[in-house]
């Protein structure tokens, strides 16, 4: 029996009630788990070795007397280990056995083992060991400023399953959630829409600063897994268990395709963009609910970015991950182009590269998420059929990175909406960032509105440098001059970018005293000579003035 083939969890409230008083007695949370493990276990964990992490709670287990409840919660859900009924019973006893069975968490362990060789030699208790059939883990996320322990309930990981993935598995916890959770700029709104929830991790975040949030999934067995956990974190999320409708929509539905006609003011999600072949006879029909769109090349993010800009409030802002496909090396930007392109003035777009790898680095990494590698035969044949498909469009490369829209709040017909310039940017930022970004992309889209709107008052403003950023000059050994001056930035995006001599300048003199326009007047004339106009370096330095200050490493003092 493969768990991923049985039912999602049943959110039946009494039960998953007894479940959240069981899980908080026994403290299985992040903290004591990393407690009970190690660093070294937990490092292992995160590569998906798993051995180092048994072998602990196998020692745990062993101790006489009744173990450590979070350690037999940690080896069931976190390691997959089969653990006796006496020693599940004495971990959760107000929900039990009998209760984890009618709640879909767990399964006897003889169902899955019909071999000796793969679980040694069956004894007359194997049907009084379980297994899980989900995975069941500790989580945190923000509720009023305050860190609050939350459980999250998806299928199995790849590392404690035999064979490839089920196409309608329920991705759990994982890089790019994280990613996407950190990144999103979170301030209070009324209506909030994820697409592609999955388990749900999105929306436990999204229900601390929005008033009503809709969340939608092709796969209804995906929206199951959600509701299971709202269910099971509902206090924590101040929400009503008996009533989530009144603060969460969950609607099955592919894309925007449920909220026709409906706008929000935010809009996110991690939406299922991989770039997977379609033999012949497999173009709508995706493998992985979770990660394939269905869709030839990057066409879902094509059509999903183009039809974001009409579902935005006034100021409302949408933030996703995505992927698009590179044809050539020194202009990975196209496709984010060409999708832009029929956006109205008032909504603007940045784009960031994070990574990109060529067409058999792609292959390889998402044959590997689905396990495809287990079976060689087949892991050649889809390697061949990836291959295959991004040669028919010349695709070298495909790039993966954030995406973040805003529609402006402007007047329909006023002079401001027929001289508005849209604010398009496509950047590629390859290396650390610092986490949490989503403050700094927030305050980034409100500096370049705000130098776009009047970029006066940009220069009226008292500016200094701020604090993170340092200057990096390089020389050949003998020369007068430097030949290259770069601003470095410690935080955020760490941005490094080259600036001329005269912003260089500007930026040693920006302490905070003088406005910007004044400090572009002094360096201008100091500066000027025979060879260079005052008033043409003055003009150039105020546009790099505004980049500066668009960018973070200038700030209002």
């Amino acid at each position: 029996m493969n768990p991923v083939e049985l039912p999602a969890p049943a959110a039946d409230r009494e039960l998953v009630a007894a479940l959240r008083q069981d899980l908080l007695a026994a403290e299985f949370t992040n903290e004591r788990v990393a407690q009970l493990l190690g660093a070294d276990a937990l490092a292992a964990m995160e590569r998906d070795q798993l051995v180092p992490g048994m072998l602990r709670i196998a020692e745990l287990l062993s101790t006489d007397g009744t173990p450590d409840p979070c350690a037999v919660l940690a080896g069931l859900w976190l390691l997959g280990l089969d653990i006796p009924a006496g020693q599940l019973q004495a971990a959760l006893p107000r929900l039990g056995v009998e209760g984890l069975r009618r709640l879909n968490l767990v399964h006897p362990a003889a169902a899955e083992r019909p071999t000796a060789e793969a679980h040694g030699t069956p004894g007359a208790d194997d049907a009084e060991r379980y297994r899980p059939s989900v995975d069941l883990r500790p989580y945190q996320a923000e509720q009023e400023q305050v860190l609050v322990d939350l459980w999250v309930a998806s299928d199995l990981p790849a590392a404690q399953l035999q064979g490839p993935l089920h196409p309608e598995h329920v991705l759990g916890i994982g890089g790019a959630s994280l990613t996407l959770a950190a990144s999103i700029h979170r301030t209070p709104v009324q209506r909030a829409l994820e697409i592609g929830t999955g388990c749900g991790i999105q929306l436990l975040h999204l229900l601390d600063h929005a008033e009503h949030v809709v969340a939608t999934d092709l796969s209804r067995r995906a929206l199951d897994f959600t509701e299971f956990n709202l269910v099971l974190n509902a206090p924590a999320l101040r929400l009503d268990p008996g009533d989530l409708g009144a603060r969460v929509e969950l609607v099955q539905g592919s894309l925007l395709e449920p909220v026709a006609g409906r706008r929000f003011d935010l809009i996110i999600s991690n939406p299922p963009f991989v770039i997977t072949p379609r033999p012949r006879g497999e173009q709508i029909q995706a493998r992985y609910t979770y990660r394939d769109g269905g869709r030839a090349g990057d066409e879902l993010m094509a059509e999903l970015i183009g039809a974001l800009p009409e579902h935005l409030t006034d100021s409302g802002t949408a933030q996703l991950l995505g992927n698009w496909e590179i044809q050539d090396q020194d202009a990975w930007d196209a496709r984010p182009r060409l999708w832009c392109a029929g956006f109205p003035a008032e909504v603007d777009a940045w784009f960031i590269q994070r990574d990109r790898q060529d067409s058999a680095q792609y292959a390889e990494t998402w044959l590997r998420d689905a396990s495809t590698q287990r079976d060689p035969e087949s892991y050649r044949r889809r390697y061949a059929e990836y291959l295959e498909d991004f040669g028919s469009r010349a695709v070298l490369a495909v790039g993966f990175g954030m995406i973040f829209l805003r529609r402006r709040s402007v007047d329909a017909g006023s002079a401001e909406a027929r001289a508005i310039t849209p604010w398009r940017r496509f950047e590629e930022l390859t290396g650390a960032v610092e986490q949490p970004l989503g403050p700094v992309l927030g305050a980034t889209a409100a500096r370049a509105e705000s130098a776009a709107r009047d970029p006066q008052a940009v220069f009226d403003t008292v500016l200094a440098v701020a604090p993170d950023v340092t200057e990096e000059r390089h020389q050949r050994f003998g020369a007068v001059h430097p030949e290259v001056i770069l601003a470095r930035q410690g935080a955020g995006l760490r941005r490094s970018r080259a600036v001329s001599s005269a912003a260089a300048g500007l930026l040693g003199a920006a302490d905070g005293e003088y406005q910007a326009a004044a400090l572009i007047t002094a360096v201008a004339a100091l500066m000027a000579d025979e060879s260079t106009d005052q008033e043409d370096l003055e003009q150039a330095l105020r546009s790099e003035v505004l980049e500066l200050y668009v960018e973070g490493y200038l700030s209002e003092s």
